[in-house]
Protein backbone atom coordinates (compact mmCIF):
# COMPACT_ATOMS: atom_id res chain seq x y z
CA UNK A 1 0.00 0.00 0.00
CA UNK A 2 1.97 3.23 -1.23
CA UNK A 3 1.87 6.36 -2.96
CA UNK A 4 4.07 7.30 -6.20
CA UNK A 5 4.93 10.47 -5.10
CA UNK A 6 6.35 12.96 -7.09
CA UNK A 7 5.83 15.86 -4.90
CA UNK A 8 5.18 18.36 -7.59
CA UNK A 9 3.68 21.80 -6.14
CA UNK A 10 2.81 19.38 -3.28
CA UNK A 11 4.14 21.78 -0.67
CA UNK A 12 2.99 25.13 -2.27
CA UNK A 13 -0.64 23.19 -2.20
CA UNK A 14 0.23 22.56 1.46
CA UNK A 15 0.59 25.62 2.34
CA UNK A 16 -2.30 27.28 0.39
CA UNK A 17 -4.60 24.78 2.59
CA UNK A 18 -3.11 25.70 5.91
CA UNK A 19 -3.72 29.50 4.85
CA UNK A 20 -6.96 29.03 3.60
CA UNK A 21 -8.34 27.05 6.95
CA UNK A 22 -6.07 29.12 9.31
CA UNK A 23 -7.96 32.48 8.09
CA UNK A 24 -10.81 31.72 6.38
CA UNK A 25 -12.65 35.22 7.03
CA UNK A 26 -10.12 36.43 4.11
CA UNK A 27 -11.68 33.48 2.26
CA UNK A 28 -14.92 33.42 2.62
CA UNK A 29 -15.88 34.36 -1.00
CA UNK A 30 -13.77 31.10 -1.73
CA UNK A 31 -15.03 28.53 0.51
CA UNK A 32 -18.54 29.04 -0.82
CA UNK A 33 -17.53 26.92 -3.20
CA UNK A 34 -17.33 24.30 -0.84
CA UNK A 35 -20.02 24.87 1.14
CA UNK A 36 -23.07 25.59 -1.23
CA UNK A 37 -25.69 23.61 -2.57
CA UNK A 38 -25.82 21.55 1.06
CA UNK A 39 -22.70 19.30 0.16
CA UNK A 40 -22.17 19.16 3.92
CA UNK A 41 -24.95 15.88 3.01
CA UNK A 42 -22.18 13.94 1.89
CA UNK A 43 -19.71 14.38 4.46
CA UNK A 44 -21.95 12.54 7.65
CA UNK A 45 -21.08 9.26 6.07
CA UNK A 46 -18.99 7.75 8.23
CA UNK A 47 -15.47 7.00 7.47
CA UNK A 48 -14.79 6.84 3.68
CA UNK A 49 -11.68 6.29 2.47
CA UNK A 50 -11.91 9.34 0.24
CA UNK A 51 -12.12 11.74 3.63
CA UNK A 52 -13.89 15.11 3.81
CA UNK A 53 -10.03 16.68 4.28
CA UNK A 54 -9.49 14.90 0.65
CA UNK A 55 -12.65 16.53 -0.66
CA UNK A 56 -11.49 19.79 1.21
CA UNK A 57 -7.62 19.66 -0.55
CA UNK A 58 -9.69 18.64 -3.95
CA UNK A 59 -11.54 21.80 -3.38
CA UNK A 60 -8.26 23.62 -3.19
CA UNK A 61 -6.13 22.20 -6.14
CA UNK A 62 -8.81 22.62 -8.32
CA UNK A 63 -9.17 26.65 -7.05
CA UNK A 64 -5.26 26.71 -7.44
CA UNK A 65 -5.22 25.33 -10.63
CA UNK A 66 -7.98 27.87 -12.17
CA UNK A 67 -6.18 30.52 -10.47
CA UNK A 68 -2.86 29.50 -12.44
CA UNK A 69 -4.99 29.47 -15.62
CA UNK A 70 -6.52 33.00 -14.97
CA UNK A 71 -2.94 34.75 -14.22
CA UNK A 72 -2.13 33.47 -17.70
CA UNK A 73 -0.96 36.77 -19.72
CA UNK A 74 -1.33 36.02 -22.69
CA UNK A 75 0.39 39.30 -24.54
CA UNK A 76 3.86 38.21 -22.16
CA UNK A 77 3.68 35.02 -23.58
CA UNK A 78 3.49 36.02 -27.30
CA UNK A 79 6.08 38.69 -25.99
CA UNK A 80 8.43 35.79 -25.65
CA UNK A 81 7.80 33.62 -28.49
CA UNK A 82 8.30 36.31 -31.17
CA UNK A 83 11.65 37.66 -29.49
CA UNK A 84 12.98 34.36 -29.45
CA UNK A 85 11.64 33.11 -32.87
CA UNK A 86 14.80 32.61 -34.15
CA UNK A 87 16.22 30.37 -31.01
CA UNK A 88 14.38 27.51 -31.13
CA UNK A 89 16.46 26.18 -28.25
CA UNK A 90 15.45 29.10 -25.86
CA UNK A 91 11.58 28.30 -27.12
CA UNK A 92 12.32 24.93 -25.99
CA UNK A 93 13.61 25.94 -22.91
CA UNK A 94 10.88 28.67 -22.34
CA UNK A 95 8.27 26.73 -23.47
CA UNK A 96 5.66 29.98 -23.91
CA UNK A 97 2.79 27.82 -25.26
CA UNK A 98 2.57 25.11 -21.95
CA UNK A 99 -0.02 26.07 -19.45
CA UNK A 100 0.98 25.43 -16.34
CA UNK A 101 -1.61 22.58 -15.90
CA UNK A 102 0.46 21.23 -18.55
CA UNK A 103 3.70 21.12 -16.69
CA UNK A 104 2.09 19.53 -13.98
CA UNK A 105 0.66 16.58 -15.99
CA UNK A 106 4.40 15.87 -17.79
CA UNK A 107 5.65 15.59 -14.00
CA UNK A 108 3.21 13.08 -13.45
CA UNK A 109 3.58 11.28 -16.64
CA UNK A 110 0.01 11.50 -17.22
CA UNK A 111 -0.66 11.84 -21.06
CA UNK A 112 -3.28 14.65 -22.07
CA UNK A 113 -3.99 16.63 -24.81
CA UNK A 114 -2.10 20.16 -24.78
CA UNK A 115 -2.88 23.27 -25.63
CA UNK A 116 -1.34 22.99 -28.31
CA UNK A 117 -3.47 20.26 -30.06
CA UNK A 118 -6.88 21.96 -28.48
CA UNK A 119 -5.93 25.12 -30.93
CA UNK A 120 -5.19 22.70 -34.06
CA UNK A 121 -8.29 20.88 -33.58
CA UNK A 122 -9.87 24.20 -33.98
CA UNK A 123 -8.01 25.74 -36.30
CA UNK A 124 -6.12 28.03 -34.59
CA UNK A 125 -2.63 28.74 -33.68
CA UNK A 126 -1.20 29.98 -30.10
CA UNK A 127 -0.28 33.33 -32.12
CA UNK A 128 -3.77 34.31 -32.85
CA UNK A 129 -5.33 32.21 -28.76
CA UNK A 130 -6.23 34.88 -26.26
CA UNK A 131 -7.85 34.58 -22.60
CA UNK A 132 -11.28 32.84 -23.96
CA UNK A 133 -9.15 29.89 -25.70
CA UNK A 134 -7.50 29.44 -22.02
CA UNK A 135 -10.98 29.26 -19.87
CA UNK A 136 -12.10 26.79 -23.22
CA UNK A 137 -9.30 24.46 -22.72
CA UNK A 138 -9.59 24.65 -19.05
CA UNK A 139 -13.08 23.32 -19.41
CA UNK A 140 -12.48 20.67 -21.20
CA UNK A 141 -9.07 19.56 -19.01
CA UNK A 142 -11.32 19.14 -15.91
CA UNK A 143 -13.79 17.10 -17.58
CA UNK A 144 -11.03 14.74 -19.20
CA UNK A 145 -9.61 11.21 -17.27
CA UNK A 146 -6.00 13.02 -17.29
CA UNK A 147 -7.40 15.41 -14.72
CA UNK A 148 -9.11 12.98 -12.65
CA UNK A 149 -5.81 10.77 -12.24
CA UNK A 150 -3.89 14.21 -11.81
CA UNK A 151 -6.22 14.98 -9.23
CA UNK A 152 -6.36 11.93 -7.69
CA UNK A 153 -2.60 12.10 -7.22
CA UNK A 154 -2.11 16.02 -6.34
CA UNK A 155 -4.72 15.11 -3.64
CA UNK A 156 -3.25 11.98 -1.63
CA UNK A 157 -0.30 13.47 -1.80
CA UNK A 158 -1.33 17.00 -0.05
CA UNK A 159 -3.32 14.32 2.42
CA UNK A 160 0.28 12.49 3.06
CA UNK A 161 1.64 15.94 4.24
CA UNK A 162 -0.87 17.31 6.20
CA UNK A 163 -2.51 14.42 7.84
CA UNK A 164 0.65 14.23 10.19
CA UNK A 165 -0.26 17.98 10.97
CA UNK A 166 -2.88 17.48 13.85
CA UNK A 167 -3.34 21.01 14.41
CA UNK A 168 -4.43 22.09 11.16
CA UNK A 169 -7.06 18.97 11.69
CA UNK A 170 -8.13 20.19 14.39
CA UNK A 171 -8.24 24.01 12.61
CA UNK A 172 -10.07 21.93 9.62
CA UNK A 173 -12.75 20.17 12.00
CA UNK A 174 -13.70 22.81 13.79
CA UNK A 175 -14.42 24.73 10.57
CA UNK A 176 -16.54 21.85 9.62
CA UNK A 177 -17.90 21.56 13.08
CA UNK A 178 -18.89 25.19 12.57
CA UNK A 179 -20.71 24.29 9.25
CA UNK A 180 -22.72 21.49 10.64
CA UNK A 181 -23.80 23.25 13.74
CA UNK A 182 -25.33 25.80 11.34
CA UNK A 183 -27.13 23.15 8.85
CA UNK A 184 -30.81 22.79 8.61
CA UNK A 185 -31.57 18.63 8.44
CA UNK A 186 -35.39 19.32 7.82
CA UNK A 187 -36.47 18.54 4.42
CA UNK A 188 -33.04 18.36 3.10
CA UNK A 189 -32.76 16.19 -0.01
CA UNK A 190 -31.00 12.64 0.44
CA UNK A 191 -30.05 13.12 3.97
CA UNK A 192 -30.29 9.97 6.09
CA UNK A 193 -31.45 11.19 9.36
CA UNK A 194 -30.89 7.64 10.98
CA UNK A 195 -26.71 8.97 11.18
CA UNK A 196 -27.94 11.73 13.65
CA UNK A 197 -29.04 11.57 17.36
CA UNK A 198 -30.97 14.57 18.65
CA UNK A 199 -29.72 18.51 18.38
CA UNK A 200 -27.99 17.06 14.45
CA UNK A 201 -25.37 15.57 16.85
CA UNK A 202 -23.61 12.52 14.15
CA UNK A 203 -23.93 8.79 16.25
CA UNK A 204 -20.71 7.57 17.17
CA UNK A 205 -19.45 4.77 14.34
CA UNK A 206 -16.66 2.72 15.22
CA UNK A 207 -13.61 3.59 13.19
CA UNK A 208 -12.78 1.16 10.62
CA UNK A 209 -9.62 -1.32 10.78
CA UNK A 210 -8.34 1.34 8.16
CA UNK A 211 -8.72 4.04 9.85
CA UNK A 212 -7.72 3.02 13.42
CA UNK A 213 -3.93 1.89 11.96
CA UNK A 214 -3.54 5.33 10.09
CA UNK A 215 -4.36 7.07 13.63
CA UNK A 216 -2.40 4.29 15.39
CA UNK A 217 0.94 4.35 13.34
CA UNK A 218 0.32 8.36 12.22
CA UNK A 219 0.52 9.12 16.33
CA UNK A 220 3.64 6.32 16.92
CA UNK A 221 1.09 4.47 19.12
CA UNK A 222 1.64 7.25 21.91
CA UNK A 223 -1.19 9.43 23.81
CA UNK A 224 -1.32 12.53 21.84
CA UNK A 225 -1.54 13.91 25.10
CA UNK A 226 0.32 12.90 27.43
CA UNK A 227 2.83 10.83 25.83
CA UNK A 228 2.13 7.62 27.20
CA UNK A 229 3.42 4.66 24.86
CA UNK A 230 -0.10 3.00 24.14
CA UNK A 231 1.97 0.27 21.97
CA UNK A 232 2.36 -2.31 24.28
CA UNK A 233 -0.90 -1.51 26.46
CA UNK A 234 -3.70 -1.81 24.22
CA UNK A 235 -4.28 -2.79 20.37
CA UNK A 236 -5.79 -1.35 17.50
CA UNK A 237 -9.38 -3.06 18.29
CA UNK A 238 -9.56 -0.51 21.55
CA UNK A 239 -11.77 1.70 20.29
CA UNK A 240 -11.66 3.87 23.36
CA UNK A 241 -8.35 5.14 22.38
CA UNK A 242 -9.80 6.53 19.05
CA UNK A 243 -10.28 9.90 20.32
CA UNK A 244 -12.30 12.43 17.84
CA UNK A 245 -10.20 15.49 18.06
CA UNK A 246 -13.48 17.30 17.71
CA UNK A 247 -16.13 15.53 19.60
CA UNK A 248 -19.44 14.51 17.83
CA UNK A 249 -21.18 16.64 20.60
CA UNK A 250 -19.84 19.78 19.42
CA UNK A 251 -21.02 19.00 15.97
CA UNK A 252 -17.88 16.89 15.07
CA UNK A 253 -17.44 14.02 12.15
CA UNK A 254 -16.64 10.66 12.03
CA UNK A 255 -13.84 10.91 9.41
CA UNK A 256 -10.52 9.84 9.85
CA UNK A 257 -9.24 13.23 9.63
CA UNK A 258 -10.89 13.82 12.99
CA UNK A 259 -9.53 11.13 15.16
CA UNK A 260 -6.34 11.15 17.30
CA UNK A 261 -4.72 8.55 20.03
CA UNK A 262 -5.04 8.74 23.70
CA UNK A 263 -4.53 6.95 26.69
CA UNK A 264 -7.61 5.70 28.62
CA UNK A 265 -6.63 8.71 31.10
CA UNK A 266 -6.76 11.39 28.49
CA UNK A 267 -9.72 10.17 27.13
CA UNK A 268 -11.62 10.40 30.24
CA UNK A 269 -10.36 13.15 31.98
CA UNK A 270 -8.66 15.97 30.04
CA UNK A 271 -11.61 15.41 27.26
CA UNK A 272 -14.39 14.96 30.01
CA UNK A 273 -15.65 18.82 29.00
CA UNK A 274 -16.12 18.18 25.54
CA UNK A 275 -13.54 20.32 24.51
CA UNK A 276 -12.00 20.03 21.12
CA UNK A 277 -8.40 19.07 22.20
CA UNK A 278 -4.86 17.94 20.51
CA UNK A 279 -1.43 18.70 20.81
CA UNK A 280 1.95 20.11 18.90
CA UNK A 281 3.52 17.49 20.36
CA UNK A 282 5.60 15.11 17.84
CA UNK A 283 7.45 11.77 18.36
CA UNK A 284 11.02 12.97 16.71
CA UNK A 285 13.10 10.53 13.65
CA UNK A 286 15.73 10.67 15.89
CA UNK A 287 17.60 12.49 19.23
CA UNK A 288 19.08 15.50 18.72
CA UNK A 289 22.01 16.50 20.16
Amino acid sequence: MHIEARFYETYELCAVVDAVLTNRFDHLIKLEGFTCDDQWVAWVQPYTQYSVFHQFIEFIVRNVHDEQAEAVDMAERKGVEAAFADIPAALDDLKPEKLPIEAAFDRYGIDYQSFGEFLGDSGRRFQNADEDDIYEFMNEIRLSEAYVKLLDQMVKEVFHVLFQNRSLLLTFNEYISDILSNACLVDTEDLDLSRFISGGVLRRVRPPVWAQRAVFFRDRGRCVLCDQDLSGLTNLANVENYDHIVPLSRFGLNDVSNLQLLCESCNQHEKRDGSAVTSNRYQSWYRYD
